[in-house]
């Protein structure tokens, strides 16, 4: 299956800059902040079953294009290709390939002035051993490359390879619960070490993970995760931390035309400056979704949350940085015929900080227009 496919993004704040943040001097010149994106892009999809075996691809060429800031446009090539493969019924796994680019986000990189792209690459081999009754045993190895084209501290280039194996018990209901244990090398990309910032050139990174998903009714599920992280950076103990991730999820469907979600995490990223050794992330979203007709669909999502960086390696004025932020959608499916859809959206966004440097407010609307044959 082939698709073809536009959009147009208005966005408010395209930088995520202050409200009263000088826009010219930080746009190189401009005394805007708003512009206009236009996307246009292509790909195919391929899902292809093969006796016991599977392989699915799936590719896409976009190319954005801004009104205003056209330094910023680039074209993105992305792709996921799996074989999903079978030795027995009860030997399983996947292999997998995928790589994503977007733009880094303006919200934590700083320069306006730059076009800065991330490419992100993960190849993984997976494999599955019903062992017995619902007993099976897990393990997987996985690489990951993520470059920026732009030189950045926070978010550094970086290669890492990981490992893992665990246990996982499938009910007959399809309920499970899973235990495994992860390990990862990691080397720090074209950034040599650096004993100003305390910047080692690598990483070791273990986590224990508990996974749940109990489906609770016909019409009721809850997905649930928890990781202790032990996090060690090469050469400069300073930015070492260990601390815990979770994330929990409940989908409803009171009627077949509605479904809700509502979804809590808390996330852990290291933070490669002098502010933080690591930042924890916390939120929590709502998303209902209705059905109107067989061809129209309103969604909405509700989210707000907080941003803690961590241990701060020098002495912050006021004390550790601290992030508010909370986001509104409200958005409209329609498939006009059974190839043709079109979808339209409206967004509000904000951020408040302890550093004024980092608040914004912004708003964004999309309109998308997409072929499939």
């Amino acid at each position: 299956m082939f698709t073809v496919g536009a959009s147009s993004t208005w966005d408010s704040n395209l930088f995520r800059l202050p409200d009263n943040a000088d826009v010219a001097a930080r746009t190189g010149g401009r005394s805007t902040r708003a512009d206009r994106t236009d996307s246009l892009y292509a790909g195919f999809r391929i899902d292809q079953p093969y006796a016991q075996q599977r392989f699915r691809l799936e590719a896409t060429e976009t190319a954005y294009r801004h009104q205003t800031f056209k330094h910023l446009d680039f074209d993105a090539s992305q792709y996921s290709g799996a074989w999903d493969w079978t030795l027995t019924p009860r030997l399983t796994g996947v292999l997998s390939a995928e790589r994503a680019q977007s733009l880094v986000n303006f919200a934590d990189f700083r320069d306006p002035t730059q076009r800065n792209v991330r490419t992100s690459d993960v190849r993984r081999a997976s494999v599955d051993w019903w062992a017995y009754g619902g007993w099976h045993v897990l393990s997987a190895l996985t690489q990951t490359e993520s470059r920026s084209s732009q030189a950045t501290v926070a978010f550094g280039s970086f290669r890492s390879d990981a490992a893992e194996a665990g246990i996982r018990y499938v009910a007959q209901s399809a309920s499970s619960i899973a235990v495994s244990r992860r390990s990862s090398s990691g080397t720090y990309l074209n950034q040599p070490p650096d004993p100003v910032n305390f910047l080692g050139d690598g990483f070791k990174r273990d986590e224990t993970e508990l996974v749940m998903s109990w489906l609770a009714s016909g019409r009721s599920s809850w997905d649930a995760r928890l990781t202790r992280v032990e996090y060690r950076e090469n050469l400069f103990p300073q930015r070492d931390f260990t601390d815990t991730a979770a994330s929990l999820g409940y989908r409803w469907t009171p009627t077949g035309r509605v479904t809700f979600a509502i979804d809590l995490a808390r996330d852990l990223i290291p933070w490669r400056d002098l502010t933080a050794t690591h930042r924890v992330d916390k939120r929590i979203s709502v998303g209902p979704v209705w059905q109107i007709a067989a061809r129209t669909t309103l969604r909405a999502t509700l989210s707000s949350g907080s941003s803690s960086y961590r241990d701060p390696l020098v002495p912050q004025p006021g004390g550790a940085r601290h992030d508010g932020f909370y986001s509104a959608l409200l958005g409209f499916d329609w498939t006009i015929t059974r190839r043709l859809t079109a979808n339209a959206s409206v967004q509000r966004q904000a951020r408040t900080s302890t550093d004024p440097n980092f608040q914004f407010t912004d708003r964004i609307a999309t309109l998308g227009l997409s072929l499939l044959f």
